[in-house]
């Protein structure tokens, strides 16, 4: 790809930055297996590495399988069963092989990223040697000659332009950032040789114009550049790898008589951490505000610990907060708050020792280690603090721990694909690293349980996701450097599981993951809390002896057994801790956005007023429930006591198991109220005689929308206009509203193909493949033998899921008649067991699929026919993940039209 003065965009520049990265990991990564003489031979013939290296060691083994996964994520081998570790196949893609034919540029470049090998903290300033700058004059005319890629069809052509130019350029960059040549509008190249070579690859990326200023794409580009000492901080390390995949190093981070790690070089490692994080430490105010909205101030966290702190900057920032006002109720006059800093390098502990001071914050910066919470315990006492008493902070420092191996068992297969090295430098199998995880929270546990824990992570991805996202995330580098240097990242499924383990939940409020358009997830930003010892606990006003203010309640006698069913389907095995990660986070912003109004509406209210909620559609009362945890977790129950306000939660929706088992969740609360939308006779009320003529502050509806039938859906938008107050507002989510973006599919689209699936099968169109699927056919059509029944009922079945998806502009034009907002979207990965579970739900099988008469035969179809033939395709599409495929979910922010 060659770039132009008219520039290609900040988004185009971004997804080069990881290319860039990428690059330099392939090129080494090539050069390491070339060395031990792997690549030739694989590229042969697919072969295992115990015929291509019998006498490959078990050090060299857990290195060259890290390796191997890295050139798994680029595409470019196939990620086959997961043996041991010595069966680990070679097989290279099509993609793979033509890239290949190529593997001489990126050995070269392999060659030159290997003089980058100090770690000493003025390396990047140093001028380069005379052996360094006759590689990057060859390296650089093969640039201009763009790589000679004429044979390679893109996009493949220009991701490896991408990786050449990147391997070749990134070091160029952070040398030039070292020395401060990158400021002003044109760099200051340094004299001779190595300026007028560096102004040649400049312009051959069109960041350079003839003049000697920067193009656009310049002066965007050099946004990016200190992310690049992602990986270029880790060139030391890449620079061994022959001798880390030969085994004639064990890669153990133990540093020479100075102290200093040989493997990284930390200063420029910090620099750009801190520089990636900005984002996520923004996302994460909200969170932080909410903790300190809490009076008395004695029950707010005497300090805040960030612990693998870095340069200090997430400290800094929060400082920032409570010096503005930001933090309501704490003033730095009368109570001051503590800012601790630790990290076990003293190059960050000197660093955010100037942060802080820069920032004027009261500080106390340590040495101390993420892996150990007992000695940071002690430390801390040393020092007059009581480490339950702060606000607990871990930026991308939980997979920086440790190995301690000192926990129970793995219980069950791993849920992550990473290639993990021992702290002695043998292959660690997943399911130990994350039960590893689990052990290390469980130390945490205890400290935090007071004031929870704030955790930034990243998550490795799966090769087969990777693959299909080039350019799209930094996992490729990541997981590399990361597995490597004994780090311990785990797919985001597998945090969640092991921190569930550990005894920690999720607060209701607050959780992002990123990107929020890809069927990945590559960072988590979590707030974690106790567990509790009973899940009543978690929700305000529950009062065994409350009295009702309810004008409906399930009748006696009721059937609750497809209310549990769908309940089982929101919260992990029925935990109302643990909502199930497939609606959790977009149940999480629908609740931090009322959350939000509530705190509004509640700063202009006058003691004995009413803040009122409607949760249109409860069900099973998952968003009511959520939204309880929130009050209780970010201490609106107290600001409401303080203030002399009352909050009702109004619950609403058709009788049915569904609601039945809703009101039971929440029956023992004072605040909560349900009322039936139809009257005796089956006809829907008018919203507001539903609610006895009260107006609401927020009226939510979680996962309704999709569900009302296209020609009710104006009236239902005139019965919510008419039931929020002025002011208020309506919130919604729904994750059956199309069309999909090109990453995602919609909720319902697995059922809508099985339904198709099993409608051929009826008709003769698709041939039974199992005795059962012939069992259930035969079944369908004895059932209408001899009588006027249609043998396809899709009337009864497209009332239980659109046949039709609404779009979301469609809802958007029934609400703009009575209100004014915003329609937005994001995506969330749901696993396969998931989707089968949503079908399982007993009303949801017996309407979708009535053809099927046999409860155990409707089941078993639904299981086979999705197993076998919906979500494999699924799953190798666009929209697949991991685990599972990518969920297309609609989020609605509407106020009421004036008047």
């Amino acid at each position: 790809m060659r770039l132009t003065d008219r520039g290609i965009g900040r988004e185009a520049l971004r997804r080069l930055a990881f290319l860039f990265q990428d690059g330099m990991v392939l090129a080494t990564t090539l050069r390491g297996l070339d060395a031990i003489d792997l690549l030739e031979p694989s590229l042969a013939r697919p072969e295992t590495l115990s015929r291509l290296r019998p006498d490959l060691s078990d050090t060299g083994l857990a290195h060259v399988r890290v390796g191997l996964r890295t050139l798994a994520q680029a595409g470019w081998i196939e990620r086959g069963p997961e043996l041991a570790p010595e069966e680990t196949t070679i097989d290279w893609t099509p993609s793979g092989h033509a890239v290949a034919s190529h593997h001489d540029s990126y050995l070269a470049l392999g060659a030159y990223l290997a003089t980058f090998l100090s770690n000493q903290p003025d390396a990047w300033e140093q001028p380069w040697d005379a052996e360094r700058l006759a590689l990057f004059a060859d390296l650089v005319e093969a640039a201009e000659a763009r790589w000679e890629l004429d044979d390679l069809e893109s996009p493949l052509r220009d991701d490896v332009v991408a990786h050449l130019d990147g391997a070749l350029a990134s070091p160029a960059l952070l040398w030039l950032d070292a020395t401060g040549a990158l400021a002003g509008d044109r760099p200051t190249l340094p004299p001779g040789e190595g300026g007028e070579l560096v102004a040649r690859l400049l312009r051959t990326l069109g960041w350079l114009a003839e003049d000697g200023a920067w193009t656009d794409d310049g002066v965007t580009g050099l946004d990016f550049v200190v992310h690049l000492g992602l990986v270029g901080s880790y060139l030391p390390m890449f620079a061994h790898l022959p001798e880390l995949y030969g085994g004639e190093i064990s890669g153990a981070r133990t540093g020479p008589a100075d102290g200093r790690e040989w493997h990284v070089q930390r200063e420029l490692n910090i620099r750009a951490s801190a520089a990636a994080h900005g984002r996520y430490f923004g996302d994460a105010d909200a969170m932080i505000v909410n903790i300190f909205d809490r009076e008395p101030v004695a029950d707010q966290p005497r300090f805040v610990l960030d612990t693998g702190c870095g340069e200090g900057s997430w400290l800094a920032r929060i400082h920032a907060l409570v010096r503005d006002g930001t933090l309501r109720g704490r003033h730095l006059d009368e109570h001051p708050l503590l800012m601790v800093g630790a990290d076990y390098s003293d190059a960050a502990v000197q660093r955010a020792r100037r942060t802080l001071a820069d920032a004027g914050a009261p500080a106390l910066v340590l040495l101390g280690d993420v892996s150990d919470p007992d000695a940071m315990r002690d430390d801390l006492a040393a020092h007059d603090l009581a480490i339950e008493d702060g606000l607990h902070l871990h930026a991308f420092v939980d997979h920086d721990r440790g190995y301690s191996g000192a926990h129970a068992p793995a219980t069950a297969a791993g849920l992550s694909s990473a290639a993990y090295v021992s702290e002695s430098g043998h292959v660690l199998d997943p399911a130990d690293v994350e039960a590893d995880l689990a052990a290390h929270l469980t130390r945490w546990a205890p400290h935090v349980a007071r004031h929870g824990l704030i955790v930034l992570e990243a998550h490795c991805v799966a090769p087969n996701v990777a693959a299909r996202h080039q350019g799209a995330l930094h996992s490729i580098a990541f997981d590399a450097y990361h597995g490597l240097s004994r780090q311990y990242p785990v797919e985001r499924r597998a945090f969640i599981a092991a921190l569930r383990r550990a005894g920690l939940r999720q607060a209701a409020t607050g959780e992002h993951r990123y990107p929020t358009t890809r069927p990945f997830v590559a960072v988590s930003l979590n707030h974690l809390l106790g567990g509790g010892a009973d899940e009543r606990d978690l929700i305000p006003g529950y009062d065994g002896d409350v009295l009702r203010q309810d004008t409906w309640q399930p009748e006696s006698g009721v059937d609750r057994r497809d209310g549990r069913g769908l309940h089982d389907l929101l919260y992990d095995r029925g935990d109302l801790r643990h909502p199930r990660l497939w609606s959790s986070a977009a149940t999480s912003l629908l609740v931090s956005q009322a959350m939000t109004v509530l705190e509004e509406r509640l700063a202009g209210m006058e003691r004995g007023a009413v803040l009122r909620v409607l949760d249109y559609g409860t069900g099973t009362a998952l968003a009511a429930i959520e939204l309880l945890k929130a009050a209780r977790e970010t201490g609106l129950e107290q600001r409401l006591q303080r203030s002399g306000v009352t909050l009702e939660l109004h619950l609403a929706d058709i009788p049915s198991s569904w609601f039945a088992f809703g009101y039971d969740m929440v029956r023992d609360c004072s605040w909560t109220r349900c009322h039936s939308l139809v009257d005796a006779e089956g006809r829907f009320r008018p919203l507001l005689d539903v609610t006895g003529g009260q107006r609401m502050d927020v009226v939510m509806s979680s996962m309704v929308f999709h569900l009302i039938p296209p020609k009710a859906v104006r009236r239902v938008a005139s019965g919510l206009a008419d039931v929020t107050a002025p002011g208020g507002r309506l919130l919604w989510n729904a994750p059956d509203l199309g069309t999909a973006g090109p990453y995602a599919v919609l909720f319902h689209d697995p059922n809508r193909a099985l339904r198709a699936h099993w409608k051929a099968l009826l008709t003769g169109e698709a041939v039974p493949q199992t005795q059962l699927q012939r069992d259930a056919v035969a079944a369908a059509r004895a059932r209408v033998a001899g009588s006027s029944a249609a043998l396809i009922d899709d009337e009864r079945a497209g009332r239980r899921i659109l046949p039709r998806p609404h779009k979301g502009p469609e809802i958007g034009d029934a609400l703009s008649g009575h209100f004014a907002g915003e329609v937005t979207t994001q995506t969330y990965e749901i696993a396969k067991q998931e989707t089968i579970d949503t079908l399982l739900v007993p009303s949801n099988q017996e309407e979708f699929l009535p053809e099927i008469e046999d409860a155990e035969t409707r089941a078993g179809i639904v299981e086979e026919l999705m197993r076998t033939v919906v979500l494999p395709a699924l799953h190798a599409g666009p929209a697949g993940s991991a685990l599972g495929y990518n969920v297309h979910w609609t989020f609605g922010d509407f106020r009421p039209l004036a008047g």
